[in-house]
């Protein structure tokens, strides 16, 4: 038995000692498998796999993409198109997964606006006031009155922009619900309210110092004709209100909610855009072509009446004539819409408030968004059309209405033009 177990310990220690033996080679850096079975190791020079790096570039290409164009849409307003954008799971990484979660949580911070929407609007724009403004000894109505510089629209869109406001689309405020119109909800980030623009006219009929023509280029381009105080004709993409607009838009995005801009009410008795009839075939495809273009560039369109004429003729205004409303605003869908598109959006030439039949008349043509002109914001809603009154910026409201565009636009004495002649009416 001691035999025995002497015999075991000397194998138990012959063991231990192979063991100690192969832990002292393999501390020291000893190959531990047979040479003919081990690996190769790496070359830290071995040039990778070029079809996984153009994988990986190709990768990182598309994520900066992805990030870049939901930053883009998200400047606009667009939370749930940018949050999509970055919802590839190919592309999912720590970066696109922190983009995401920002903007998911900044759409959820977004504040829905329940106060009264402010609508102001503007005529085609006075480029060249030296060839309007000759004689500035003498007070003047008429383009004075009504019309806003450039260099004027150039200062105030800055200040409206610093007051939080975000253009935005009409069409978006009211809708109906079960044969009701009601407002829609309006979601913006806190502190920032909306604001809807219109331009009344562009027909381009008004002569020296303004635009004449707006046409497309062979590029795509919209562009203005103005013709200048030295005979000549400037080309060029800023000539009225949608101009400036698109300019200050393009370097201030979050100035436009969804890409919106603002909205174009249209006249039919001059035609459109420098083009005087909707009845040439030639006018009218230069129309549609302008049309396209302005409403794929963010804006809208809406009815300022066919004929414009007042309430002494039997139309718009006091004593107006139910029938000859009718007429207008047929001859208008009739007209104009078939190279504009059609609309729901009616703003009142004088601002004049139909009532009754002629009111009629005005919603059963498709229109249930109507709009007047006051010096104060009104919003109503009636069971089968909204209502909102717009406030108009030219040399007559920032003489006489100066305290209101100072307390929800802009500071008067910074914007109006110091040469132009005073805006006077007799009492």
């Amino acid at each position: 038995m001691k035999r025995k177990v002497i015999v075991i310990v000397a194998l138990l220690a012959a063991s231990m000692s192979l063991l100690i033996a192969a832990a002292a080679l393999y501390s020291r850096g000893a190959a531990t498998v047979p040479a003919d079975t081990a690996e190769p190791a790496m070359n830290a020079e071995t040039t990778p796999d070029p079809e996984e790096q153009a994988r990986q570039e190709a990768l990182a290409a598309k994520r900066a993409d992805a990030l870049s164009r939901a930053q883009t849409l998200a400047q606009q307003y667009f939370y749930d198109e940018a949050i999509a954008a970055l919802s590839d799971a190919e592309l999912e990484c720590d970066e696109i997964a922190a983009a995401r979660a920002e903007l998911e949580n900044e759409k959820a911070a977004l504040v829905d606006y329940t106060d009264d929407i402010p609508h102001i609007f503007l005529h085609s724009l006075i480029v060249y006031p030296e060839m309007i403004f000759t004689d500035l000894t003498t007070p003047m109505g008429g383009y004075n009155a009504g019309f806003s510089e450039k260099a004027e629209l150039e200062k105030i869109l800055p200040q409206l922009y610093e007051r939080g406001y975000v253009l935005y689309d009409l069409n978006e405020c009211y809708e109906m619900v079960n044969g009701k119109m009601q407002r829609k909800e309006i979601l913006l980030p806190a502190g920032k309210m909306p604001l809807i623009l219109s331009v009344d006219d562009v027909a381009y009929a008004y002569g020296d110092g303004y635009a004449r023509r707006l046409f497309v280029d062979d590029t795509g381009a919209l562009l203005y004709e103005v013709p200048n105080p030295s005979g000549d004709v400037d080309i060029i993409a800023d000539g009225d209100v949608m101009g400036v607009v698109d300019a200050f838009v393009a370097e201030h995005p979050d100035f436009s909610w969804n890409g919106h801009k603002g909205t174009i009410a249209l006249t039919g008795f001059q035609g459109a855009f420098g083009y005087p009839s909707y009845d040439d075939p030639a006018y009218q495809t230069e129309i549609k072509k302008v049309a396209d273009a302005l409403r794929a560039d963010g804006w809208s369109f809406a009815s300022h009446s066919y004929t414009h004429n007042s309430g002494v003729y039997g139309f718009w205004g006091t004593g107006c004539i139910p029938d000859k409303i009718y007429y207008d605003i047929n001859k208008w869908v009739d007209r104009v819409s078939p190279w504009i598109g059609e609309t729901n959006l009616f703003l009142a030439p004088f601002g004049y408030r139909a009532t009754g039949e002629a009111l009629q008349h005005v919603l059963n043509a498709g229109f249930n968004i109507y709009c007047t002109v006051d010096d104060h914001v009104v919003n109503e809603l009636y069971d089968n059309y909204a209502l909102q009154s717009r406030i108009e910026i030219g040399g007559y409201s920032m003489t006489y209405y100066r305290d209101i565009l100072n307390e929800l636009f802009f500071d008067v004495d910074s914007v109006l033009d110091p040469d132009r002649p005073p805006v006077v009416y007799d009492e």
